[in-house]
């Protein structure tokens, strides 16, 4: 009897010590936690990304994270590329480029060109124009003809079109078109920077596009889409950063919205662009989600980069 109440002591210890890990941890459990579900680390694992598009500021951001992390074997980026801003990476060498890479930003929703006789394919083996940079480190390949066949083999797919601005939302036909081009080359994980306001029924046209945006990913069927919804993405070196283009209303948003949203709950706030660009790698590269289609806000990227304690 007293060894049998030793052993129910210590296996009660051990449920205990399980449940205050995963209380610390937010690690969900079978059922439903409060609100949704927190993110589980998994095993460490190699990948093969794509980003669309690579040359606003999140999408440099973001590629050049995946270039420097050591758990991502390959960039593929789709779209408008600087080519300029990696080239002096010296990991440089894993960016393979979907389409015309140039200064003039081409769209990669044009036509390939004719291909040189002295130019072969990639040494990926993908068919299509291959162009060196300076240092010779950097592939592009043909555009929409080819786009399912540049995908294939990609393991985690990034959709940053528009850069998460909340005014000004991104080109609807590129994004179904990358859209369309993951669920051809039947991409695992699909992560989507939309934004909190977006409503496919909004009368306001940017949130009404970024719903129609995400409804269009969803449709997809991916295995897991990974929707960010940032209120408000601020750019680095001062909060009040706006592209050239951005209008009055974008301008008047962005200087007014940090004092409006103090009385907005946490899921509101903004975020810089580090941050967002940080969680979404993070969230590819190291968390797993029961949800084949999560939605994740300024908390659950906190909880992504591990700074609850500022939330």
């Amino acid at each position: 009897l007293k060894q049998f109440g030793l052993k129910l002591a210590r296996e009660f210890a051990a449920l205990l010590v399980c449940v205050c890990v995963r209380l610390c941890l937010r690690v969900p459990g079978t059922g439903k936690s409060r609100g949704r579900s927190s993110h589980q680390m998994v095993h460490y694992r190699l990948y093969r990304s794509a980003v669309a598009c690579a040359s606003g500021p999140v999408g440099e951001a973001l590629t050049r994270q995946l270039l420097l992390s050591p758990l991502c074997s390959g960039v593929v980026a789709v779209g408008r590329v600087a080519r300029q801003e990696f080239e002096s990476l010296s990991a440089s060498k894993k960016l393979r480029m979907l389409g015309e890479a140039s200064d003039s930003q081409s769209s990669w929703s044009k036509p390939p060109s004719a291909p040189s006789p002295d130019r072969g394919g990639s040494s990926s083996g993908h068919t299509g124009n291959s162009s060196s940079s300076s240092g010779g480190t950097v592939t592009v390949e043909g555009g929409r003809g080819e786009g399912e066949e540049g995908l294939s083999g990609v393991d985690a797919a990034f959709c940053v079109l528009g850069d998460g601005r909340v005014a000004a939302a991104p080109d609807l036909v590129e994004a179904k078109r990358f859209a369309e081009l993951c669920g051809a080359a039947r991409v695992p994980h699909v992560t989507l920077l939309s934004s909190i306001w977006a409503d496919p029924a909004s009368r306001v046209a940017s949130a009404r596009v970024h719903g129609e945006i995400t409804e269009c990913f969803m449709s997809q069927g991916f295995d897991r889409l990974s929707i960010f919804q940032p209120s408000l993405v601020l750019q680095p070196l001062a909060s009040s950063a706006l592209p050239e283009d951005a209008r009055l209303p974008e301008r008047i948003f962005n200087s007014g919205f940090p004092l409006a949203r103090q009385f907005l709950p946490n899921r509101y706030r903004e975020v810089s662009m580090a941050d967002i660009v940080l969680a979404m790698r993070l969230n590819v590269e190291l968390c797993y989600s029961p949800e084949k289609v999560e939605k994740l806000n300024f908390v659950d990227m906190m909880a992504i980069i591990g700074k609850e304690d500022t939330v």
